[in-house]
């Protein structure tokens, strides 16, 4: 009975209320949703806008979906450091009792359970509750949702530059319940083809582009281009090209004219493919998670590493730095501060993947493929003379390996603190055994200390899954 009267005041709260804002409602958890409280478009609607609300404004997805990666590449360095960004972060001791553990695998896999309770639900309502193509467009992004949060799961607590590791994220695929909670990793090779199949999913039934908020089509070519480039099996840098180069192609995005109008025009660029909404807009003196406050707040500052590559002679420096007073009355101070993620309203876009990405991961894949040096040279090119900087010379690249390393020095100036995909580039650049990781933090020394360990409170609660060697 209890349940009867739940589902009618959700459904009531739906029909009067309505959707003011996209995000202004989420999902239930699952033991409260019957098969009566996603009964149409409309009331599945509302559960497709729950899943992507957990792309807050703080923490996990927002400043430290950067920072917890590229404090390890020594690309930053931090004027407030805690015990968890030298010891777990810099010298990658990780605690599996630390809440910078536990507190995003909590989240995400609640974005995960989220998708789940959706697809699950709306898969079992007829086609005539919904407009012509909608319910598998809403599907789609739903699955979209899925294959991002747990691809975050396998690059956070998986071995996933290593196909052949058993050491693969918790990948669920149904509704949490008492009955499936006992569930041990899937492989690094399960996890990649569970994602892939989201993905392509996603690629093709989701709609076109509609929204920064929310996932297309395009957007998911994007995301299992980048995720290719990662895994690195047979013929997936072609495949990633050919992605690549569909996304360049396709209408719905672009290249900013100017390097400055992908950050002057914010959520409206034509050049960010994926973002997350604010409902709450966070402020200089908020919780410290947010992207304002520790990049645009003088928190966390470029590395000596990272200023050799980017330099003030590259145009876009102007562009990502800036020199200001941070702080109040006595405690006010001068800081070089984030100018790409300083917005005096605190209304910061998440920069989750963005046209740009697309240019370097076609050079990157084009020199893997052994791809002439000067086509790989006319990709990087497109975004120097966007950017207004010298165009490179083919003539002054030996080897295919010069390109990789100039094509790695271009992602830093080009995406520097913006979705935390240096660290991968690191991980994957990898000769003999060599990481680049290990040339830029000497506190790296083998693999196992790639990701972090699976929090002690999901090993207290499921005995089917296996910690990491530690």
């Amino acid at each position: 009975m209890n349940r009867f009267i739940y589902n009618w005041v959700f459904l009531f709260c739906v029909l009067v209320a309505g959707c003011d804002s996209m995000f202004d409602k989420e999902l239930p958890p699952h033991n409260l949703v019957g098969e009566n409280a996603i009964t149409n478009e409309s009331s599945a609607e509302v559960a497709l806008n729950g899943i992507y609300s957990y792309l807050t404004a703080y923490g996990t997805m927002s400043a430290y979906y950067i920072s917890d990666n590229e404090y390890r590449t020594g690309l930053l360095d931090s004027a407030y450091r805690t015990d968890f960004e030298i010891n777990g972060l810099l010298k990658f001791e990780l605690n599996d009792e630390n809440s910078y553990v536990s507190a995003p695998w909590q989240l995400v896999y609640k974005m995960v359970n989220a998708a789940n309770n959706f697809i699950y639900n709306v898969e079992r309502l007829s086609e005539s509750k919904f407009g012509q193509n909608r319910k598998t467009e809403m599907l789609a992004e739903a699955k979209f949702t899925r294959a991002f949060a747990h691809a975050f799961l396998l690059r956070r607590y998986g071995y996933f530059w290593d196909i052949n590791s058993v050491y693969g994220p918790i990948v669920r695929m149904e509704p949490s319940a008492l009955s499936n909670n006992n569930q041990g990793r899937s492989s690094v090779k399960e996890s990649y083809e569970k994602i892939f199949e989201d993905l392509d999913y996603a690629i093709k039934y989701g709609p076109v582009f509609y929204s920064k908020y929310r996932a297309c089509a395009t957007t998911a070519k994007a995301f299992k281009a980048d995720l290719l480039m990662n895994r690195g099996a047979e013929g997936d840098y072609e495949e990633a090209i050919r992605l690549a180069d569909e996304v360049i192609g396709s209408s719905e995005f672009g290249l900013e004219t100017k390097y400055g109008d992908v950050f002057t025009n914010g959520y409206n660029s034509k050049e960010l493919m994926f973002t997350r909404h604010l409902k709450s807009v966070p402020t200089m003196n908020a919780n410290v998670g947010s992207l304002l406050k520790l990049f645009g707040g003088g928190t966390y500052k470029p590395s000596k590493l990272f200023l050799e590559i980017l330099t003030p002679k590259d145009k876009r420096y102007e562009v990502t730095f800036d020199s200001m007073m941070v702080g109040n009355g006595t405690m006010a101070k001068k800081a070089l501060v984030w100018k790409k993620h300083y917005v005096s309203s605190g209304n910061c876009p998440m920069y989750y993947m963005r046209v740009a990405q697309m240019y370097l991961i076609k050079a990157e894949a084009m020199a893997r493929t052994k791809e002439p040096i000067k086509d790989c040279i006319d990709v990087l090119n497109i975004l120097r003379e966007r950017s207004e900087n010298t165009l490179f010379d083919a003539a002054d690249y030996p080897s295919l390996d010069d390109v990789l390393e100039e094509v790695f020095r271009e992602n830093v100036r080009e995406l520097s603190m913006e979705n935390g995909a240096i660290f991968y580039l690191t991980v994957r650049y990898n000769e003999g055994g060599h990481r680049k990781l290990k040339d830029m933090n000497p506190n790296f020394q083998n693999d196992d200390q790639l990701c972090f360990p699976i929090p002690s409170a999901e090993l207290e609660h499921n005995p089917s899954v296996k910690q990491k060697p530690m």
